[in-house]
């Protein structure tokens, strides 16, 4: 029986400058007391066609943690412009990933597309040479996440003849056709979405595999960890 259960991802905006901060609550239930800390990992996909230009945006660990249900805020730094190869990387097929172990074995594996572009319409018909990064907006596709849940050894007592190769971060995002919603068709988008944040977070509830379970647990704050 697997010991953490990820119940729910909801991000603050999923449409925002490019260089915005990325910031995702996050909550999860621990079935009983852990012996070993939680590992997690925020990834930028830098480019779909070589994992050099990965960026990690943030990673942290977790101490042991008593049975209940757990809610913290995870925040990162936006994806590093410098870092990504290309102009046709920066607005192609893009993607973060967030990636969860416990002793050392990934057991949760979540994936969203991201796709960069501009909005102001004098922008989208006469592209710049030079990339404006400051006018360019990243949209996080929260409504078709990939989710990946392993079964690992959660008591780390059992002797692994043969181990399962770690599939990396492009295969697991780009060996389907990735997908968008172009924020570019529709130039009221995020006017339309500022007064709706809290609609905007109902929807991403919904569409997060797993969902919450309804229980009478109280809500674990661990932000202060951080």
């Amino acid at each position: 029986m697997a010991l953490i259960n990820i119940t729910n991802i909801v991000f603050d905006q999923d449409t925002a400058l490019f260089n915005n901060p990325i910031q995702m609550q996050i909550t999860f239930e621990v079935m009983r007391q852990l012996d070993d800390e939680i590992e997690w990992k925020l990834i930028y996909i830098g480019s779909p066609t070589s994992d050099k230009y990965d960026q990690v945006l943030e990673q942290f660990s977790m101490p042991p943690l008593q049975q209940g249900t757990m809610q913290f805020t995870l925040m990162s730094s936006g994806p590093n412009f410098e870092l990504i190869p290309s102009k046709d990387d920066l607005f192609g097929a893009s993607a973060i990933i967030l990636s969860v172990k416990y002793r050392k074995q990934e057991f949760f594996r979540v994936g969203y597309y991201v796709y960069n572009t501009y909005l102001e319409p004098e922008l989208i018909e006469n592209d710049p040479p030079q990339v404006l990064i400051d006018r360019v907006y990243r949209q996080i596709n929260t409504q078709a996440p990939r989710v990946t849940r392993i079964n690992i050894d959660w008591e780390g007592q059992m002797v692994q003849l043969y181990v399962n190769p770690q599939q990396n971060n492009q295969s697991f995002m780009f060996q389907q056709q990735p997908i968008f919603n172009d924020i570019t068709n529709n130039p009221g988008y995020l006017q339309q979405q500022v007064p709706d944040k809290t609609q905007q977070q109902q929807l991403q509830q919904q569409q997060f595999s797993g969902g919450l379970n309804n229980n009478n647990n109280q809500y674990t704050d661990l932000q202060s960890i951080f």
